[in-house]
């Protein structure tokens, strides 16, 4: 079997993260040999130190490191030395340095999963490192390829580029008890109507016309909340902007929650205001749990939900079309039925042991 390494420094824990860490855990679980490597104060890294699976820390602060010989060498020396032959890259900088280590050190296969729909910009050295390095990427939905070839499509193989989308613990979701009573600790009444924000809070997701919605919205409704779970480094810009519109009956941060899925279990929808994403896990995982959805209609979101069935998509960075949005959802009486067909779309497209299949058919079946 092949000794597979998962090079993720990603210090925070999000989508990519959650990604590395649980097909790390499914591939060993199937007889892979996996290392997981990351900086020691990483999330990832010590998840995966407490599950069993072998972590190495791999030192790298920026994309500086690639210009340490010291640290590039020790990590060449140390792919030779145990016989990697698939090494997955996950950050910009994951990529920098450890394309050009994985290439000097003879690893088979130089694998770059994006997770982000983002265009890659066209540079000397991307151009290097995604033509002459990396030999296959992972996209996680058609709008990131589309992102990837965007500025690279004179020079980047279109074939080199395989679609797998994230995949939902269908079987994890069903097995969750009810944690909290996520109304009763927050004093939220049986009759008000609940929603949640899940998602790190930074300026990628949005929450600031997320903020502004629901000031236009309670001069429709008055009896609602809105959860706004996570942490992130615009938590006190968004927290002043909260207290600026008065908003505090309204809007509660309940921080960074283990629970989520007890949770989602317990609102009543899910709103999505990011600017872009890669995936858009959080989606799929409401979806999973039969929760409806609104979201902004960004990068792959359309790929995941269906309008009008699922959910209801609304334009980025567009407050009251935001707001219009959720107004319709907290009056539709068809919610939970929009909830149970999501969760059908899930069954029938994210099964994660799907995804980890077709990463292991195309990848590291002999050929």
């Amino acid at each position: 079997m092949k000794k597979i390494f998962f090079l993720n420094t990603c210090v925070a824990w999000g989508g990519g993260e959650k990604w590395t860490f649980e097909t790390a855990k499914e591939l060993d679980k199937r007889g892979y040999k996996v290392i997981v490597g990351s900086v020691e104060e990483s999330e990832l890294y010590k998840r995966a130190q407490k599950s069993g699976i072998e972590a190495k820390v791999v030192p790298i602060k920026g994309s500086a490191s690639l210009l340490n010989p010291i640290k590039l060498f020790s990590f060449v020396n140390y792919l030779k030395r145990e016989n990697i032959e698939v090494l997955f890259l996950n950050l910009s900088q994951d990529l920098k340095f450890g394309a050009i280590a994985g290439r000097l050190a003879g690893v088979e296969q130089i694998i770059y999963r994006r997770g982000s729909a983002i265009p890659i910009k066209d540079r000397f050295y991307t151009k290097f490192l995604l033509g002459g390095c990396v030999t296959h990427i992972i996209a996680n939905s058609k709008a990131t390829k589309e992102t990837i070839l965007r500025n690279t499509s004179q020079w980047l193989d279109e074939n080199k580029i395989e679609i797998i989308y994230n995949g939902i613990k269908l079987e994890q979701i069903n097995s969750v008890k009810l944690g909290t009573n996520i109304r009763k600790e927050f004093g939220i009444g049986e009759d008000e109507v609940l929603m949640a924000n899940v998602g790190r809070l930074s300026r990628q997701k949005g929450h600031q016309y997320l903020v502004k919605a629901i000031d236009l919205l309670r001069e429709k409704v008055d009896n609602f909340k809105v959860l706004l779970v996570g942490k992130g480094e615009l938590e006190i810009k968004i927290k002043a902007q909260v207290r600026e519109l008065g908003l505090e009956d309204y809007i509660i941060f309940t921080g960074f929650r283990t629970d989520v899925y007890s949770l989602m279990d317990q609102i009543d929808f899910l709103v999505h205001t990011a600017l872009w994403e890669g995936f858009g896990f959080v989606i799929a995982e409401a979806m999973a749990v039969a929760k409806p959805v609104v979201s902004t209609d960004v990068s792959n979101i359309a790929e995941i939900m269906v309008d009008g069935q699922t959910g209801y998509l609304a334009e980025a960075k567009n407050s009251q079309d935001i707001a219009d949005k959720i107004l319709q959802m907290i009056r539709n009486d068809q919610k939970r039925q929009m909830g149970q067909k999501g969760r059908e779309v899930v069954r029938d497209n994210f099964i994660f042991t799907d995804k980890v299949d077709q990463l292991e058919r195309i990848y590291f079946k002999e050929r």
